[in-house]
């Protein structure tokens, strides 16, 4: 990988810039690097339903970006590392660490034909909160976790558009433990797309989302295969307000023979009220078919609203609300010894954020965030974290 990225920024060097989808906040450089140090307070620091403990944080921040453009060919690398050290943190390590790796590569063959991959690479070491695809999950051990996906997209004609697409997610855990939830998933598809008019897309959609687990238990009872169709639309309201909505529904089959049904929904509200201000609402609702609290399947709801404001030209604030709520379905009694009358759980996070440039390579930042996680099967909780630094950016 090392030796494609060097190859690639000496061609750059050489090449006409043309093609590049995913820009820097700069568009005239092609690498920017940045370190945040910060301090704050967690009144939770284990995410504990009883016996909490708080302390003081410090932490560290550095993040790098890359971008390589060449005629039709565009890489991107994004890294991160995340180190939160708790000093009155009692038992276990006293420090949380994340390594973020995203790697983008996309390449024009012709103006009909485009092929783009992404992969999102995470290793966490002693974390506490993680949240994925909009859901807040928490993790007692450290993991591996790697989401590679790929769509080649051909424009049949000027109206109708064909893409091909393909995840594979793989999960890893370093603790026996947490062994049997190592597993990996596939879901290939396609979207076949329609442009009714300027403003407005049409379209369907199928995949399947096959769950394979390394350990998956008597009769393969893990495992799973879930079969997605849905319809789709976009629409350019005005230049402020832009809407995507997905609908449809899903049959899963578990390994065992069980099956289930779900309807599948996404979709999502954009709106530019002003030149200094954004605000995104959306929402999905869809099978969840990996293991949760001893649960092989679950309903899962899921909404989030984000704002981000200009208050002043050096002042930013932001806002982000995320919830999500499980309704779990046939139960594995190797986990659990009983079922309990309609188990479910619920999930908050509220995070408000401002930023401020004291120069174009300094800035200050602040954020309180607050999590709340209930659920009748146990392991609720509430945390409240603040935390302030600065971040030098070039």
């Amino acid at each position: 990988m090392c030796l494609l990225l060097v190859t690639g920024l000496l061609i750059g060097n050489l090449a006409q810039a043309v093609y590049e989808p995913s820009q820097l906040s700069d568009p005239s450089r092609r690498w920017a690097v940045d370190m945040g140090i910060s301090g704050g307070y967690d009144d939770n620091v284990n995410s504990a339903s009883a016996n909490k403990q708080s302390s003081s944080t410090m932490a560290l921040n550095p993040r790098l970006f890359l971008n390589i453009p060449l005629d039709q060919t565009f890489v991107g690398l994004r890294y991160s590392y995340n180190w939160i050290n708790y000093p009155d943190r009692v038992g276990g390590d006293k420090y949380d660490q994340n390594h973020n790796g995203d790697l983008i590569f996309s390449h024009r063959f012709n103006p009909r034909l485009q092929l783009d991959l992404t992969d999102n690479f995470r290793r966490g070491i002693s974390p506490q909160l993680t949240t994925f695809t909009g859901a807040i999950l928490q993790f007692e051990g450290n993991y591996y976790f790697n989401n590679l996906t790929g769509t080649l997209t051909y424009n049949l004609t000027r109206l109708w558009t064909l893409s091909i697409n393909t995840a594979w997610q793989f999960w890893s855990y370093d603790n026996a433990s947490n062994a049997q939830q190592d597993r990996n998933i596939y879901t290939p598809g396609f979207n076949l797309n329609y442009l009714l008019n300027p403003a407005t897309t049409l379209g369907l959609g199928f995949n399947v989302g096959i769950v394979d687990y390394n350990n998956p238990g008597p009769n393969n009872q893990l495992n799973s295969t879930t079969e997605t169709a849905y319809l789709f639309l976009s629409h350019l309201f005005n230049p402020q307000l832009s809407a995507q909505v997905s609908a449809g529904g899903s049959v899963t089959e578990l390994g065992d023979g069980h099956t289930a049904s779900s309807p599948y929904a996404t979709g999502s509200f954009t709106y530019r009220y002003s030149r200094n201000g954004t605000v995104s609402i959306g929402g999905s609702y869809f099978t969840y078919t990996s293991d949760l609290n001893g649960y092989r399947n679950s309903d899962a709801m899921a909404a989030f609203l984000q704002c981000s404001h200009m208050i002043t030209p050096k002042l930013t604030g932001r806002l982000l609300l995320n919830f999500t709520h499980y309704e779990m379905h046939n139960p594995d009694f190797n986990t659990i010894a009983s079922a309990i009358p309609d188990p479910a759980s619920d999930s908050w996070l509220v995070n408000l954020g401002a930023t401020y440039a004291f120069t174009r390579w300094l800035y200050g930042e602040a954020y309180y965030q607050f999590t709340h996680s209930s659920s009748n099967l146990g392991g609720s909780f509430d945390r409240n974290q603040i935390w302030g630094g600065i971040r030098v950016t070039y």
